[in-house]
């Protein structure tokens, strides 16, 4: 039953869909077509997008020219949150339209997609490796 309810509410968000200018992100409501975005918010929104990436980008040094993630927002949920797969485009529920979360999901997004596996070795080397630098100078002491 929870799935028939879960795949009625999908179909009905499709119908309820807006998308920014430049696809970069698309708006699904789970209430109803009151709550879909004015269109000055989902220029808002593309504008918080661009620069949220931009931001992110510019923060960690990383070459400006890569694309930014797609990000879906789902507006009507029951509580903010931030779901990122790694293979597929994130998404950021939202209860009503909320600029200040969407922009802290879109950074969030961002970053996760910078993360790359190789990334995350390479960090993750490096902190054994200054741990163990830290250890021994600890134990010069």
């Amino acid at each position: 039953m929870s799935k028939l309810i879960s795949v009625l509410l999908l179909l009905s968000s499709l119908a309820l869909a807006q998308s920014s200018s430049d696809q970069s992100l698309s708006v699904h409501h789970l209430t109803n077509v009151k709550s879909s975005l004015r269109p000055a918010q989902l220029l808002e929104a593309e504008s918080i997008y661009h620069s949220a990436c931009w931001e992110v980008q510019r923060e960690f040094h990383k070459d400006a020219s890569q694309p930014c993630p797609h990000v879906t927002v789902i507006v009507g949920t029951e509580r903010n949150e931030i779901h990122s797969r790694r293979a597929q485009d994130g998404e950021i529920w939202m209860k009503k339209w909320d600029p200040i979360v969407f922009a802290r999901g879109v950074v969030v997004l961002t970053f996760g997609q910078m993360l790359t596996q190789d990334v995350i070795v390479q960090l993750g080397n490096r902190a054994l490796q200054h741990s163990s630098a830290a250890t021994d100078v600890a134990r010069l002491k």
